[in-house]
């Protein structure tokens, strides 16, 4: 590979490395912008699934309270009928 003056004193192959290296700098510094949107995205959507799961929290209590209850029921109603014989 021939090395070239150019008019400013750098050679022609130092300033292809150096516009290749800025280009490659630029386009790291556009997707790591789009890396850092995309994590503040990914960020929203687990809190709000978070923010769901504590609303449904209170629903699941009354549910299991209410299975709690029932199959107590049930199992007294098991206990009864086996003592009644």
């Amino acid at each position: 590979m021939a090395i070239m003056q150019g008019s400013n004193g750098q050679t022609t192959e130092s300033a292809s490395f150096e516009a290749e290296r800025t280009r490659l700098i630029t386009d790291i510094k556009l997707e790591m912008g789009q890396v850092i949107a995309n994590f503040t995205i990914l960020n929203r959507n687990l809190e709000t699934i978070a923010t769901v799961g504590q609303e449904f929290e209170q629903l699941a209590q009354l549910w299991k309270h209410f299975h709690t209850s029932a199959f107590q029921h049930a199992q007294d109603d098991i206990y009864q009928s086996q003592h009644d014989t």
